[in-house]
């Protein structure tokens, strides 16, 4: 896995939310942090989850969108925003077709068939600003993250 690096151009990319909704990253107004995690219904994807969705204010007051994503279908991303008690975070599925975006931002981890722990920032135009990889049981540090949007 080789995170996609700072300057990188991500592609443009619509997928379906929690809600089953479509969301194109062209409609978001703003920067986009992508959070990717493995997967659904795990407990450092739960925490991952959970820290987006308690500093969302925080991302939203700095023109940045919060969205978390991993290949998990849709329906089980609505179940999961329904058992974490969701309101503000979206939880996107790239999973038609599987990984797609992962995969343009080098985080998708081929042998297991899901991505692997990173969060990645693109401006409007899908310009990566900066990323981070993690190990798969590593938490991201949501007050590090706010540090590194703050420090650019």
């Amino acid at each position: 896995m080789t995170i996609a690096d700072k300057g990188y151009q991500m592609k443009a990319f619509e997928l379906r939310d929690q809600t089953g909704e479509k969301v194109s990253s062209k409609d978001i107004k703003g920067k986009i942090l992508l959070a990717f995690h493995p997967l659904a219904f795990t407990s450092v994807c739960n925490d991952q989850m959970r820290d987006l969705e308690n500093e969302y204010d925080e991302f939203t007051k700095r023109g940045i969108t919060p969205l978390g994503i991993s290949v998990d279908a849709h329906p089980s991303k609505g179940v999961w925003a329904d058992t974490l008690a969701l309101e503000k975070l979206t939880i996107l599925s790239d999973f038609n077709p599987k990984g797609e975006v992962a995969k343009d931002l080098g985080v998708y981890i081929e042998e297991a068939g899901i991505s692997g722990r990173a969060v990645v920032l693109v401006d409007e135009d899908g310009t990566v600003l900066w990323s981070k990889q993690y190990e798969k049981t590593q938490r991201p540090d949501v007050n590090e993250i706010l540090e590194a949007i703050d420090s650019l």
